[in-house]
């Protein structure tokens, strides 16, 4: 059990979990979106309506648990470290989309993916000799 703690706690896991939770965040909030896009109140467009959909109460639990984690992650990472990590959003909410919502990923959404994850590893390997010294 305590191996499980330590593990939960390392701030490299909580960077992948934050970024897990927030890309479910970004699905649930759409779903709730849609959920209430037909809405022919006259404030409709503002997105209120949403405020009635399960999936968007899902999605805001979600983002406190990422906010939660994130916090976390600053409390132990310096944040010219953590920051660009936590980019890796940038390339689950599309894949997610493209999964769970059958969104369209053009080319070039997938060349700006390709992008993010070379920037990822140059920006992870300081990480992992930083993390070597902690």
């Amino acid at each position: 059990m305590r191996q499980i703690r330590r593990g939960f706690l390392n701030p490299r896991f909580q960077i992948f979990f934050g970024a897990i939770v927030v890309t479910a965040s970004e699905l649930f909030l759409k779903r709730g979106a849609v959920a209430t896009a037909g809405s022919a109140e006259s404030w409709g467009w503002t997105g209120l309506a949403s405020l009635g959909s399960p999936y968007f109460w899902i999605g805001i639990a979600l983002v406190i648990v990422s906010l939660l984690s994130w916090l976390y992650v600053l409390k132990h990472l310096p944040l010219s470290i953590a920051f660009p990590l936590s980019n890796v959003v940038h390339v689950l909410v599309p894949l997610a989309s493209w999964l769970f919502l059958g969104e369209i990923i053009s080319s070039r959404r997938w060349g700006g993916i390709a992008l993010v994850l070379i920037g990822l590893i140059v920006v992870a390997k300081p990480f992992a000799k930083i993390e070597e010294r902690l």
